[in-house]
């Protein structure tokens, strides 16, 4: 009989204890969750972003610092090998030795040399010829070429008074005689390679003029 109410009484004072403990953690439960539903529901809605405000004036830019100061020039470097050297353009030229003529068309002495280029047309009218001479006054020219290639030639000679052309010793053109101005020419066949020109000229009175003219491409090459 004790037992049973000592078991009794056991039981009802842990179910009290267990019903006490219940309470307060449903409590406990509910109020956090009232805290937190009523924070929420007492946060208003978001305000507008505010425009933005001007933006400030750019500041003055400072003075610029000194210019450092410049490195060392390195050393120059070695000069390179020289490049063999490039063709040369040679031109033909005519070498002139001059003249006196004797009264019966002989030459006398030589008074003098000059040169001149290839082709020339000399007009010296009643005038001085050569070193004062005016009459009885001639020369020989001599005047190597260079042809680049085998096939015709043309050459023309002109004088008043007297000439004469020479090829390689050959005469080509012989005008050998006392008169007015005129010219002669002729179209012949060289080889390729060097040739030698010769020419003769001689003025007597009155007027004088001189010429020579030919192929081009025979007047220049590379050496």
């Amino acid at each position: 009989m004790n037992m049973m109410r000592n078991s009794k009484g056991i039981s009802n004072a842990m179910f009290a204890g267990g019903l006490i403990v219940a309470i307060l953690a449903s409590s406990l439960i509910s109020g956090i969750v009232a805290t937190q539903f009523g924070l929420r529901g007492l946060q208003g809605p978001k305000g507008d972003t505010g425009d933005t405000g001007p933006q400030g004036a750019t500041g003055a830019t400072g003075p610029q610092g000194p210019q450092g100061l410049q490195g060392l020039q390195g050393p120059k470097g070695d000069t390179g090998p020289r490049g063999p050297a490039g063709p040369t353009v040679v031109f033909a030229q005519w070498d002139l030795t001059w003249y006196t003529l004797t009264g019966d068309l002989q030459w006398g002495a030589s008074v003098g040399t000059s040169k001149w280029g290839a082709v020339f047309d000399h007009d010296f009218g009643s005038g001085v010829v050569f070193l004062g001479y005016d009459d009885y006054i001639g020369f020989q020219a001599t005047m190597s070429i260079n042809m680049q290639r085998d096939g015709p030639v043309h050459i023309e000679i002109g004088s008043d008074d007297a000439a004469r052309l020479y090829v390689d010793g050959l005469l080509w053109i012989d005008d050998w005689s006392s008169h007015s101005y005129r010219t002669k020419g002729v179209t012949t066949d060289l080889s390729k390679g060097f040739h030698t020109l010769t020419f003769w000229y001689y003025e007597i009175s009155g007027t004088a003029r001189v010429a020579f003219n030919c192929d081009p491409d025979i007047l220049m090459w590379y050496a």
